[in-house]
């Protein structure tokens, strides 16, 4: 709830920072599975980062320039994400499974 509305209150950057909220939500669902949050605010929040994304490319949808620094910016995140997001999944996994049993 708080990164939420941490997002949106910085609003006025361009399609770095814009790239750059996009990334911190996804820092945010690493966080929440590092946490072992339940499956219902994972799925929460990916939806929440998931529709920031859209919203935001779409902002850029019109300006072909800042659509591709955007997405430029978003790919570098990504890459930098996704070791730990994969690290985050396989542990929040393996808690699920162990709260099974």
């Amino acid at each position: 709830m708080f990164l939420g509305i941490g997002v949106f209150a910085s609003c006025g950057g361009g399609p770095k920072d814009d790239a750059e909220k996009v990334c911190d939500c996804g820092n945010g669902i690493i966080t929440m599975l590092n946490d072992n949050a339940s499956e219902n605010d994972v799925e929460a929040k990916w939806k929440e980062c998931d529709e920031l994304f859209d919203q935001l490319e779409d902002k850029y949808k019109d300006d072909e320039e800042k659509l591709k620094e955007f997405n430029e910016a978003g790919e570098a995140c990504s890459e930098k994400l996704e070791e730990e997001m994969d690290a985050a999944m396989e542990k929040w996994e393996a808690a699920q499974e162990g709260g099974e049993e």
